[in-house]
């Protein structure tokens, strides 16, 4: 995400949108839930504990966590 506004904050549209190519499938899994829980279960992942979602929201389920983690796995995040 640095390198993708780095990019666009030079003026360097192509490599930033190329950037953001690579990005979409963690933006998409990032809403596959309301948020902040999937994000919160990505931070947890990438060893940056965020905590539970506060009420009413709740944590995020196995099956989000997996499609989480898988996505982070692609982009080489965990």
């Amino acid at each position: 995400m640095q390198a993708l506004v780095e990019a666009h904050t030079k003026g360097d549209g192509d490599l930033a949108a190329g950037i953001n190519r690579e990005l979409v499938p963690l933006f998409d899994v990032l809403f596959i839930t309301s948020n902040p829980i999937p994000l919160k279960a990505a931070l947890e992942m990438v060893g940056r504990p965020a905590g539970g979602p506060r009420l009413p929201l709740v944590p995020a389920t196995e099956a989000e966590k997996t499609k989480v983690r898988a996505v982070l796995e692609q982009l080489g995040l965990v």
